[in-house]
């Protein structure tokens, strides 16, 4: 069963900001982003409006850290469902089968938490939400670098491979969150797009 990382939202003394980012998330989780609002955070921390504003120059900023925030966990996910692939000794079976397992995570993370999921790749300013550089892209990455190692990808796929990969994934996910997938197919979907993912970066036997 997935379950968020952090519980509750009360603040009493200590580290303001990570307890207003936590209200924050909450507040998204059970009302999405419109639910979410400075004043709101503030009453239900027990602080006020100002003291916030002395951590988040706006509402926009403290969405980006729950943003932040999500995707961390989001990795995380992807790298424990990884970890309890059972080992083979194929080792074409065994990669394929922890690329689909990561692939998984990033679903069902969607489908369980779809609010979150929906904010999930907020940017702030200027800021990029730096999907190349955290860690569920470095998870998609390693599966696709072991790929080419083993010499079930081309290496000439190897820059496409990761963002083709992604995309599809993604945009599945987003089909979830949405419930623009009955519950019933989306297994149904989801073997469908990883298997046409496969098709594109896997060599044949």
């Amino acid at each position: 069963m997935l379950t968020p990382k952090r519980k509750g939202s009360d603040y009493h003394h200590g580290d303001l900001k990570s307890a207003a980012v936590l209200a924050a998330r909450n507040l998204i989780e059970s009302g999405g982003q419109q639910a979410l609002g400075i004043r709101r955070v503030a009453e239900k921390l027990g602080v006020t409006a100002p003291a916030l504003y002395r951590h988040f120059t706006s509402l926009d900023e403290l969405l980006y850290e729950v943003s932040c925030d999500v995707r961390a966990e989001l990795g995380e996910l992807m790298v424990t469902r990884r970890s309890e692939v059972h080992p083979s000794r194929d080792k074409r079976k065994y990669e394929i089968d922890k690329f689909r397992a990561i692939g998984d995570a990033y679903v069902d993370y969607a489908q369980k938490f779809p609010k979150l999921f929906e904010i999930a790749f907020i940017q702030h300013g200027e800021e990029k939400v730096g999907e190349y550089s955290e860690l569920a892209w470095n998870i998609l990455n390693e599966s696709v670098e072991n790929f080419v190692t083993l010499g079930i990808t081309p290496k000439s796929k190897r820059a496409t491979a990761p963002l083709v990969a992604w995309s599809a994934v993604h945009g599945l996910a987003t089909l979830v969150a949405n419930q623009s997938i009955a519950s019933s197919d989306v297994p149904f979907f989801r073997e469908s797009v990883m298997a046409g993912i496969e098709d594109s970066l896997l060599k044949k036997n």
